[in-house]
């Protein structure tokens, strides 16, 4: 894996999955030109593979959040002060914290990491900080890579801004490695 998508959180009809719903299928009606959800394309290799993508599997995907989080409204909106009160959401930074670390660890080639909506934004950054403290070495790993800050899914898809991430996806397209 070579790109890491973070999405913000499951929608209603993602089915578990990120972007296996609407979303997803827009995605990648955008991005590929397929009716396929995006999501499904990441996730099952044989069906990228028979669609002709088979470069996608250089592309990993998660969420961060299921949306039902006590913080999560907090995180939404940028309130840092109201987050330093919750339990929730420093046992969130610091799984996520290890979540990184393992990454680090079994995705060697990640280059790329793009952060879709405000409140990954802010738990990444908790997390990269938390990061520093703890394991220096990993943490500038991370600080190295390029990270793209982009707005949430829907609001990409629905005003049609998904650019980067169509330069993103065609960058991986020619390569062979």
């Amino acid at each position: 894996m070579k790109v890491l998508f973070v999405i913000d959180r499951l929608q209603e009809d993602d089915e578990g999955l990120p972007l296996h719903g609407v979303n997803g299928l827009k995605m990648g009606r955008l991005l590929l030109g397929e009716s396929i959800p995006f999501g499904r394309l990441l996730y099952d290799r044989d069906v990228a593979l028979a669609a002709g993508h088979s470069h996608l599997k250089r592309i990993g995907i998660e969420t961060m959040f299921l949306g039902d989080e006590r913080f999560y409204p907090e995180l939404l909106r940028g309130k840092r002060r109201a987050l330093v009160a919750h339990d929730d959401y420093y046992k969130a930074v610091q799984r996520y914290t290890k979540h990184l670390q393992a990454v680090h660890s079994k995705c060697t080639k990640l280059h790329t990491i793009v952060l879709f909506g405000r409140s990954t934004h802010l738990l990444y950054d908790d997390a990269i900080k938390r990061l520093e403290e703890e394991n220096e070495h990993v943490a500038a790993a991370f600080n190295t890579m390029e990270v793209l800050r982009l707005p949430a899914v829907h609001r990409l898809v629905r005003d049609e801004r998904i650019g980067q991430v169509k330069d993103i996806v065609e960058r991986l397209a020619p390569s062979n490695s």
